[in-house]
């Protein structure tokens, strides 16, 4: 790669961390329009490519990194050019997923939990990408940094991986009948028994106090006979006239069917 080009790629990187600085303090007043809307749901997309990258960078970095390999600074080792074309991917996926963030639905713990260990990645990145030539960073300090960088990474896809398929989603196959035992009909409680394990399996992963599409949550009882956005989900008495069972009927193509197509369906 040429010398401007890289020159050019790491002012753009500054660039890229300073906006989300910038994002970060004021989003609060930041209202997305409609036609960016598209780029930030392109966020899940996009947030493969850096994943990838900055894990090979940092693997590379643990177990070769050289001080001499840095000497010419015109011809930036393999490692070296890794990382920064994965900062820079990085810089987009967090830019898109804040974009994202501002729109409705998505809030709670597990959203900022996802958001600060993003920008965190971004920034932590940016920092080795541009004190590797220094004479403190040594291959000690390389390996801690890599080692840092993996776990912040972790989480944040743990995280967004919570906000996109529910609690626990990674561990939910293993550890979803640990606790539960089987109640005999005769004794069993309607909710929390029977309907409650349906919604937390094929509903709960976007109604829930974390990602509350349609301002809807679905994973307990009193958000459940709260209803959302479309109004109350039941009508007493009346079972065949209540939403949730005209969106649950409704034909697959439909766009308010639901589950949504790509979702478990109901059986």
């Amino acid at each position: 790669m040429k010398k401007k080009l890289f020159f050019f790629a790491e002012q753009l990187l500054i660039v890229a961390n300073i906006f989300v600085v910038f994002i970060l303090i004021f989003e609060s007043k930041l209202s997305i329009p409609v036609w960016l809307q598209p780029v930030g749901r392109m966020h899940t997309l996009m947030l493969h490519f850096p994943i990838v990258l900055l894990l090979l960078a940092m693997f590379l970095d643990f177990f070769s990194f050289k001080k001499q390999e840095l000497s010419e600074k015109n011809h930036p080792n393999f490692s070296q050019k890794l990382l920064l074309v994965g900062s820079l991917l990085t810089a987009i996926t967090v830019i898109m997923g804040l974009f994202l963030s501002r729109e409705d639905g998505y809030s709670g713990s597990s959203l900022q939990w996802h958001k600060w260990t993003g920008a965190g990645t971004l920034f932590l990145v940016s920092i080795v990408y541009f004190v590797r030539n220094t004479n403190w960073y040594k291959p000690v300090t390389a390996k801690a940094a890599g080692i840092v960088i993996v776990f912040v990474l972790i989480a944040a896809g743990h995280y967004g991986a919570s906000l996109t398929h529910g609690e626990n989603f990674i561990l939910q196959p293993v550890t979803a009948d640990k606790g539960r035992h089987i109640v005999p009909v005769e004794q069993a409680i309607v909710f929390e028994d029977v309907i409650k394990p349906i919604l937390e399996k094929k509903c709960a992963g976007c109604h829930n106090p974390d990602k509350m599409k349609g301002e809807l949550i679905l994973t307990d009882s009193i958000s459940i006979m709260k209803g959302g956005k479309s109004g109350k989900l039941f009508i007493p008495g009346d079972a065949d006239l209540s939403l949730i069972l005209e969106r649950i009927h409704l034909p697959w193509e439909e766009k308010k069917h639901m589950p949504p197509e790509g979702k478990p369906q109901l059986t």
